[in-house]
């Protein structure tokens, strides 16, 4: 019987080139239009907000289809969790799910961890820094061949520099 141990990854993107950086501003800046659009609706239903807003979010902020949606559930989760008051958004994190992410171990001279991103239809390699306790944690899994997978990855920016948070089931 194979259990599950949740692991919180917390990771700094190193300093991503300046074009690495330009795609991931560009695409956060999109992001948050998209899910300030999505917001304007005030729906709280997936389906119906998909139904009403998807082409034209698609459209309007050229996101691909797997950010466009998850820029519609977090749309949703703030309006869910606004309760009717009337609230505005200035940050967002991007929500990457599983369809355009992968987190790999390499061996390299500058990180171990790397995180593959799809933003734009052209995927990119970013360099992850994990801190000590994560990165052995991360080392732990692994080295038991273990399975281990997350279903997205949060990208958040602060300070000017990028991280991703995710979290690991291990089994």
């Amino acid at each position: 019987m194979k259990s599950e141990v949740k692991i919180s990854i917390k990771g700094k993107i190193l300093n991503p080139n300046k074009e690495k950086r330009r795609k991931l501003n560009v695409a956060l800046e999109r992001y948050l239009k998209a899910v300030k659009f999505f917001v304007s609706f005030k729906i709280r239903d997936k389906e119906l907000l998909q139904q009403k807003a998807y082409k034209e979010a698609r459209r309007r902020f050229g996101l691909s289809s797997t950010l466009t949606l998850t820029a519609r559930d977090k749309a949703v989760e703030n309006v869910k969790a606004s309760k009717g008051r009337e609230f505005h958004i200035n940050r967002t994190s991007i929500r990457v799910n599983y369809r355009a992410f992968k987190l790999v171990k390499r061996d390299t001279k500058l990180t171990p961890y790397w995180l593959y991103l799809q933003l734009d239809g052209e995927g990119v390699w970013y360099p992850i820094q994990l801190g000590e306790r994560q990165g052995k944690l991360m080392n732990d899994a692994l080295n038991d061949n273990s399975e281990w997978s997350t279903q997205q990855v949060e990208l958040v920016k602060g300070d000017g520099e990028w991280y991703a948070y995710s979290r690991k089931t291990v089994r």
